[in-house]
C-alpha cells in the first residue's frame, strides 16, 4: 500500500492522493480526498495499518470506532455491520457532525481486516475508512465503490 503516485491504485475521477504524513496521524498508509467539498466537508478515504499478535483486534477496532464517533458526534446509528469470524468487520455508521456551525448528516464506511502473519508471526490489521456527507456518499457512490474495491484488492494481495 503506497501513496506514491506511480505505485498507488488508480483513483476514480475527482479523487487525489494526500501524503499521509500531512495528516499527523501515525499508521496511515494511504489517504485520498475528493476535489469537491459538500457543506464544507471534503470526502476522504484512509487506510491504516498496524501489527498485532491479536487476530481479534479487527473486531475490537470496529466496536471502538463506533464508540469514538458516539463520544464526539450526534445522532449516531450503526446502519450496517457484517463480521467474518474474528478476522474482518465491515460497517456503515451514520451520524451528524457540525461544520462551520451547521449540522451536517454524515456517512462513514469502515472495514477492519486482520491478515494472519506468516509462520505464526504478528498479524497485519488494515483499517479502511471512507467518510463523506450523506449527499456526497450518494453522489460519489460509484467512485467510492471503485476505490474501495481497489484498496481491498491491494490488501488481499499483501
Amino acid at each position: 500500500m503506497t501513496t506514491d503516485p506511480q505505485d498507488a491504485p488508480a483513483l476514480p475521477e475527482g479523487w487525489h492522493l494526500i501524503p499521509p504524513a500531512s495528516l499527523g496521524t501515525p499508521g496511515i498508509a494511504f489517504a485520498a480526498a475528493h476535489e469537491t467539498p459538500d457543506a464544507g466537508f471534503t470526502a476522504n478515504v484512509t487506510v491504516g495499518v498496524q501489527r498485532t499478535a491479536d487476530l481479534g483486534l479487527a473486531v475490537a477496532l470496529g466496536a471502538e470506532a463506533v464508540r469514538a464517533i458516539e463520544a464526539t458526534e450526534q445522532d449516531v446509528a450503526l446502519a450496517r455491520r457484517e463480521q467474518t469470524g474474528d478476522l474482518a468487520v465491515a460497517q456503515e455508521v451514520h451520524f451528524t457532525t457540525t461544520v462551520d456551525g451547521v449540522a451536517v448528516p454524515m456517512t462513514q464506511v469502515q472495514e477492519f481486516v486482520a491478515v494472519p502473519g506468516a509462520d505464526g508471526g504478528p498479524a497485519t490489521v488494515w483499517t479502511v475508512s471512507a467518510t463523506a456527507t450523506r449527499a456526497q456518499a450518494e453522489a460519489l457512490a460509484d467512485g467510492l465503490t471503485e476505490l474501495l474495491g481497489s484498496l481491498r484488492a491491494e490488501i488481499a494481495a499483501s
